[in-house]
């Protein structure tokens, strides 16, 4: 046990020497650094929520918009973000696999992470946010996360690179639009408003399963969701 907790400690040293360097390469040290991975996408998102709410209803099928809207989009931001980085990354970094300790997986976890991270702290600051204005409140926050664990994993896992580099290209180039049409599936309805035969076939998507789990950790039992931890796990698992 004492040499697999030594090789746990070293292996995680090198995913944080992996996690500082892709930080370094994509943020440099001048201006605001780090964090521009949390700033850029909020400077997008905020107006957008915004927005939305300035031409819609600010309650739709008798829920409040901006919590529905701000607990979908931001996932979907992870979606889109962590795809796009995982696509070509083996190509990328193939010089890091000279070092022994650096593996195809640490390179994989590295950027993982720190989507995910960021992904989280945006969350945490739109949340307060809409908090202030009174937009919003979270019903139960803490049932939100593991939702939000459940899509980082079944985003890490649906965008696991291949080495074929037609493929890989191929997907480059379909993977923006695919990624916005992505949004009219998975996180801006609930599976309760769909027709019970549709409804049977959107839950076999784990996106869906994720998304209703968030949902319910937002609006708790003001509505009805259908996120099965237990499903999406075994998916994810297969």
């Amino acid at each position: 046990m004492s040499s697999f907790w030594r090789g746990l400690v070293i292996q995680w040293r090198v995913v944080g020497a992996l996690i500082i360097r892709e930080i370094y390469t994509r943020f440099g040290r001048e201006s605001l650094g780090f964090a521009w991975i949390v700033a850029e996408p909020l400077a997008f998102a905020i107006p957008v929520l915004f927005v939305w709410r300035a031409v819609r209803n600010p309650n739709e099928h008798g829920i409040s918009l901006m919590p529905f809207l701000w607990s979908g989009y931001l996932p979907l931001l992870l979606f889109r973000h962590l795809g796009g980085r995982i696509l070509l990354f083996i190509r990328a970094n193939v010089p890091l696999l000279y070092h022994q300790r650096v593996t195809i997986f640490d390179i994989f976890l590295a950027r993982a992470l720190l989507e995910i991270f960021s992904n989280l702290t945006r969350q945490c600051i739109l949340c307060g946010v809409l908090r202030n204005r009174g937009i919003g409140r979270t019903a139960r926050f803490a049932d939100v996360l593991p939702g939000l664990f459940l899509h980082d994993l079944v985003v890490g896992c649906s965008r696991a690179n291949r080495r074929r580099p037609v493929c890989t290209d191929w997907v480059q180039q379909v993977w923006m639009p695919y990624s916005y049409l992505h949004m009219k599936f998975s996180g801006f309805y609930l599976a309760d408003w769909l027709p019970p035969s549709l409804r049977n076939v959107a839950l076999y998507q784990p996106y869906t399963q994720a998304y209703e789990m968030i949902h319910g950790g937002v609006f708790g039992t003001t509505i009805t969701t259908y996120g099965d931890p237990a499903y999406t796990t075994f998916a994810l698992a297969t």
